[in-house]
């Protein structure tokens, strides 16, 4: 029997569901169709009427997206999917990440943000945002549910009642309402620096901004003349760019370098596509990791507490901890080092607590005063906090941002790199492969997050090891000794971390750790050494062995 556009099933065999990664909602454009958006919106709303966080009362959702070119469109679906709903659309343009949800947690209403952050054009996503604040990954299995009777009531409409056609297209154009809510809401997040930072305390500093395709390239430049700075812009671009804060490309060091030699800047800054991830580079345009960033802006800030993931530079975790800062390492994520401020904040409501991550997004749970004048909590990723925070603790200083990286961070250095379905050897690598290799390479007791290998034998975080635990322990190890060999240039494994990925260190002091992304055909690389050849070296070198584990596993999954 033909199986008609119409039918329940031709529509679960042709569209694909949107999946959560680390922090919302991310796909390919094509199957980002304008129904699989409308489902997952009107999926997000019921969730909130669920969960009482919209109703009688509260009628208004904010919405923002970035410079992509699909974003449009998205946008379109996602308003129509809130009206269709019984809501309002306070559309707020295309402004930040974080600009949209200080906007949004300010008027307590929930907020969606189209954006593919740091990822390229052909992708994009959607990131919502709570009254209270982001998702999290505790919201996520309720959201999914209703999605699923989201999915299930539209899927169930004969193909001449639905608004999509069989390819999931509206089959008439909708119209985004007029953005008037966009001028309020970058005022308002401007005023957010403008109102603490006060007197200009960067008069005189050249700062060059890399403005690329960033939403918020004409805010930073607003923010930082504000503070008195002398701010160059360069490369403002059209056409979308992709720039990730964490692996920095070839190109954009070259443009670095290149613009640290034009024009002899105090420093030079730029951000990801959706500007809640900041990239500095110093008056030399090398470029300052993001954890190096984040701890500096924990230095100038001062908190009692701060969560960070696991994939940062060890040295400077040990660095805050020597400072007095309580630091807690969580899985990479915004929402699990959201979900350490929230549990610090419970037991200690006075506490003043922040978290950052390795792409330099710094977000604050607590209200802070500074000059005697409050900055309001901010717990989403925000690329303009920590670049004025180190930039000020130089400038307060009288140092260069490589003077103030020398004199208050030790000699420890990271690299990150990414291999895709794209890479060699890596064809035939998937999103679900990568969690299935992960699994397969982490102790059958789900309990132990963290192994070391000791002269008195294998440690495993608290708990037992019997017989059998020892075994399993063992034969990881001797898996991964068989993949980062001595030829390699690899010493003896000493520890394992299996918190999020696999972490390894080694007996040289040198770290690996391989994670595999969430919902893309990606595998991260992080490495941390104690110098940024063997950094690199380390990056390279496991992006060499990627493959080999990958051909393991399809070995071992088709039982050769």
């Amino acid at each position: 029997m033909t199986v008609k556009p119409d039918d329940v099933k031709f529509k679960i065999d042709k569209f694909k569901p949107l999946e959560f990664g680390t922090s919302g909602l991310r796909d390919t454009v094509t199957a980002m169709t304008d129904m699989e958006c409308y489902i997952n919106t009107k999926g997000f709303i019921m969730f909130l009427e669920e969960r009482g966080g919209i109703g009688s009362l509260n009628k208004d959702i904010a919405l923002g997206g970035d410079l992509r070119s699909s974003t449009p469109r998205i946008m379109s679906s996602v308003s129509l999917a809130i009206e269709n709903s019984g809501y309002r659309t306070l559309f707020c343009g295309r402004v930040p990440t974080p600009t949209l949800a200080y906007y949004a947690i300010g008027r307590c209403i929930p907020g969606i943000m189209v954006t593919g952050s740091h990822i390229p054009d052909d992708r994009n996503g959607i990131k919502f945002t709570k009254e209270s604040g982001e998702v999290l990954k505790t919201d996520e299995e309720d959201i999914l549910r209703n999605v699923g009777y989201a999915r299930t009531a539209e899927y169930e409409k004969p193909l001449q009642e639905s608004l999509f056609d069989k390819n999931g297209i509206f089959k008439e154009d909708h119209n985004l309402p007029e953005a008037e809510c966009e001028t309020e809401a970058i005022n308002i997040y401007v005023h957010r620096y403008s109102n603490v930072f006060k007197d200009k305390p960067l008069s005189h500093k050249k700062i060059v901004l890399y403005q690329h395709s960033a939403v918020g390239r004409d805010i930073v430049q607003e923010i930082f003349e504000g503070l008195g700075a002398d701010v160059v812009p360069i490369e403002r671009s059209d056409k979308f760019i992709a720039v990730d804060t964490e692996k920095v490309s070839i190109d954009t060091t070259s443009l670095l370098q290149k613009a640290s030699r034009e024009h002899k800047p105090f420093a030079i800054i730029t951000t990801d596509g959706d500007s809640d991830r900041p990239l500095l580079a110093d008056e030399n345009g090398s470029f300052l990791p993001g954890d190096k960033l984040g701890a500096l802006a924990s230095i100038f800030l001062n908190p009692d507490f701060i969560s960070i993931p696991i994939s940062a530079n060890d040295a400077v975790v040990s660095s805050l901890d020597k400072r007095g800062i309580k630091v807690i390492q969580t899985r990479i994520g915004s929402p699990y080092i959201i979900d350490a401020m929230d549990r610090e904040l419970k037991r200690n409501p006075n506490s003043k607590v922040a978290s950052w991550e390795c792409n330099g997004g710094f977000l604050l749970g607590s209200d802070w005063s500074i000059n005697n004048r409050t900055l309001k909590s901010l717990p989403t990723r925000d690329a303009v906090l920590p670049l004025i925070c180190v930039l000020l603790l130089a400038a307060n200083n009288n140092q260069t941002v490589s003077g103030l990286v020398t004199s208050s961070l030790p000699n420890r250095y990271t690299h990150a790199d990414v291999i895709d379905e794209k890479s060699r050897g890596c064809e035939v690598y998937t999103a679900e492969m990568g969690k299935s290799i992960i699994k397969m390479l982490s102790p059958e007791n789900s309990d132990i997050s963290q192994v070391d290998f000791t002269e008195e034998g294998i440690k495993a975080n608290g708990v037992d090891c019997s017989t059998g635990t020892v075994h399993n322990l063992t034969w990881i190890k001797e898996k991964f000794c068989n993949y980062f060999t001595n030829e390699r240039g690899f010493t003896d494994i000493v520890s394992i971390n299996f918190i999020d990925g696999i972490r390894i260190a080694f007996s040289n002091n040198d770290v690996a750790h391989l994670r595999p992304s969430g919902n893309a055909p990606e595998f991260r690389i992080y490495a941390t050494a104690d110098t940024q050849e063997a950094a690199n070296r380390i990056v390279g070198k496991a992006a060499d062995i990627i493959p080999n584990i990958i051909r393991d596993f399809i070995m071992k999954e088709s039982g050769e």
